[in-house]
């Protein structure tokens, strides 16, 4: 076993579900029980609060450009001093973001926190970074699909929740009152990583890093999210390339999935609420059989073979006309995601070191391909915040002016980004722990 790679059978768990990867499944759990409840009614609460289809769009983008400040610092603290510090404190501040969506007197002031929040969520990436660290080589596939499927399982009633809260409360005390739940979600979820988790960066190599020089810092941050450019193999590169497209594409439509189904098809918000917790429960039922598949057969021909049925997604739900039908796309569409999620995520870490894990996490994002019919978007990275800002924005310029035409959009854009997995992507010939 490779130095500074956790030993699994001495930490207290269940299976693979052992040390960091458990307390960090708990903390997911709670998330999806809390605070992933408002994301799929945000277009909804935005258009409340007096913003059109274009507001939204501006509002997600604010989102992902915040990302751009901070993101480097992150990975760059990771791989330098440490995982666990810098994700528990961060998580506080991710907390605290909850108020002011809470109180939001307006459009603009969600736009507002937004960028706030995504400026403290530059820890993200980095949890994906403890996952892999805590995952024994050769079964990160059922790692990730386990780690991903567990909380959903667990929030499958979450989302029918929000939908219900919605529909009966009206969308903007249901949303005042979700958010006050996830703040106290949220500092429970900090308490819990600040007293359960375990570093994962081998001791020998930590530095110890001056907070005091704050522009030295940020100096070395950018500096070495630049390095980490230059180092990366082609093997990594293929995977950010695709990343970047499927953010943009994706991204245009991400916003409006649950505008267009409210609005054309007349979906409520407790249905489209089912929805999530449908997806939920088909991820719960497949994780381990997916896992186990990548695992054994390589990740590329599931994966591959998985992404070339997405472009159909986006045009078939245009078609749609009742929710029976819209159950049907959402099941095919959690299908997909059950291999797509973990199977991506799995691919980067098996290709990137440990000691830089922190780094190509925060510069390409988790490793997530995945249809976000949700409008979650999760997963950035700093190549990915440009092309997501301006897929979002322009997503809700069309929107206004035709509905149908961010659905088209990514469905012809995914067409290239299936090529370009077929021809570049590649499973890996050495593992790295």
């Amino acid at each position: 076993m490779a130095e500074g790679v956790p030993t699994q059978k001495r930490e207290f768990g269940i299976g693979i579900l052992r040390g960091n990867l458990l307390w960090l499944v708990v903390c997911q759990c709670i998330w999806q029980f809390t605070t992933n409840i408002p994301s799929p009614y945000l277009p909804l609460y935005i258009q409340r609060l007096g913003g059109s289809p274009a507001d939204i769009g501006l509002v997600k983008s604010a989102s992902a450009l915040a990302g751009l400040f901070l993101y480097p610092l992150g990975g760059y603290i990771a791989d330098k001093q440490g995982r666990v510090k810098l994700v528990s404190v961060a998580t506080f501040l991710y907390a605290f973001s909850f108020i002011p969506f809470a109180y939001a007197p307006n459009w603009e002031t969600l736009a507002i926190a937004s960028f706030l929040q995504n400026l403290v969520l530059f820890y993200a990436p980095i949890l994906t970074v403890l996952q892999a660290d805590s995952m024994p080589v050769g079964m990160r596939g059922q790692g990730f699909a386990i780690a991903l499927s567990i909380p959903s399982a667990l929030g499958v009633i979450s989302p029918f929740i929000g939908g219900y809260l919605v529909d009966g409360m009206g969308i903007q005390p249901a949303m005042h009152l979700i958010y006050i739940v996830g703040f106290g979600a949220g500092i429970l979820v900090a308490v819990l990583r600040w007293f359960t988790l375990k570093e994962t960066l081998d001791p020998k190599i930590a530095v110890k890093i001056d907070y005091k020089n704050l522009p030295q810092l940020f100096k070395d941050s950018y500096g070495s999210f630049v390095e980490t450019l230059r180092w990366m193999p082609p093997e990594i590169k293929a995977l950010a390339v695709m990343q970047v497209m499927q953010v943009f594409f994706i991204g245009m439509a991400s916003s409006f999935w649950v505008v267009y189904a409210t609005t054309f098809i007349g979906i409520s918000a407790t249905l489209w609420g089912l929805n999530s917790a449908i997806q939920g429960g088909v991820n719960m039922l497949l994780a381990v059989p997916a896992g186990k598949m990548m695992d054994r057969l390589g990740r590329k021909k599931l994966l591959v073979a998985l992404m070339a049925v997405t472009p159909i997604f986006p045009i078939a739900f245009l078609f749609i006309k009742d929710y029976n039908v819209l159950v049907i796309l959402v099941v095919a569409v959690a299908v997909c995601n059950a291999f797509l999620m973990p199977g991506f995520q799995s691919l980067l870490a098996d290709y990137t070191p440990r000691n830089r894990r922190g780094r190509v996490t925060s510069a390409v994002g988790s490793g997530n391909f995945f249809i976000d019919i949700r409008g979650t978007m999760w997963g950035g990275g700093m190549l990915l915040f440009i092309p997501l800002a301006i897929g979002q924005t322009l997503g809700g310029l069309l929107y206004e002016y035709n509905p149908t035409v961010p659905f088209i959009l990514m469905s012809v854009g995914l067409i290239p980004i299936v090529i370009w997995a077929h021809l570049k992507v590649k499973d890996p010939r050495t593992i790295e722990a």
